[in-house]
């Protein structure tokens, strides 16, 4: 009896995408503190509020991106490295629209949610959206049921969640993309450049985009940067 062929490595690179719903946990504190541990006459508006807004992200992912899996707050998905190399600009202005139906959503859910205690736990108008875009080898395996992407590129990725960026920018959505996915993009000078560092992988250097301003919300409008740093630039895409 021969022994089955191990399965092959799915191992290829790959674009992967986090979409990090930003004062979740406050959020979610703020249910807590309001509504306390018993939820015997139903869930809370706020846990309704969080799912949708999570739901309309998975939902945005297609047709670029497919979904990986759901992280708490965070939506993580990923596309083979040569559907997307060099449409930059596709990928952008699909971004650009996941926002636009996240931010509607949001601002119908913060007027129109409700329960016995609050207008959806009063805080869903602050709930926002960052992106983090790296590209990198990743393997596909299943493990405990399910498929699940790992490798060093999946470790940077979310790695890069936890970031400086608003120490320069302030309060804002915005997109991170790592110089390898903003490289093979085609828009390595596009936005913001900036550095991050970790103990674990190292120094980064990524390019900050303002969300808002790719999804045509607000026009383009940086703060003055910090004395003798690079002047901010302007938004313009191409491709």
């Amino acid at each position: 009896m021969r022994d089955a062929s191990p399965p092959q490595s799915d191992a290829i690179a790959r674009y992967l995408v986090l979409l990090d719903i930003s004062g979740y946990t406050r959020f979610l504190a703020g249910v807590e503190a309001t509504h306390g541990e018993d939820f015997r006459a139903g869930l809370p508006a706020g846990y309704r509020v969080l799912g949708e807004l999570i739901q309309r992200v998975v939902d945005g992912l297609a047709p670029h991106f497919e979904l990986v899996k759901v992280e708490g707050d965070a939506v993580f998905g990923t596309a083979a490295a040569e559907m997307l190399d060099g449409r930059g600009g596709a990928v952008i202005d699909h971004l650009g629209q996941v926002y636009r139906t996240f931010v509607e959503r949001r601002d119908v859910l913060a007027a129109s949610a409700t329960d016995d205690k609050c207008t959806a736990c009063f805080a869903v108008g602050q709930l926002d959206l960052k992106v983090v875009i790296h590209r990198g080898l990743a393997v596909r395996q299943t493990m405990g049921g399910s498929a699940d992407l790992v490798g060093p590129a999946v470790n940077v990725a979310h790695r890069l969640l936890k970031n400086t960026v608003r120490d320069r920018i302030g309060y804002r959505p915005y997109v991170l993309l790592t110089k390898s996915a903003a490289s093979k993009l085609g828009l390595p000078e596009l936005g913001l450049a900036h550095r991050e560092n970790y103990p674990d992988v190292g120094p980064i250097d990524v390019r900050i985009l303002d969300l808002a301003a790719v999804a045509g919300i607000v026009p383009m409008s940086w703060p003055a940067p910090p004395s003798g740093s690079e002047a901010w630039p302007e938004l313009g895409i191409s491709g």
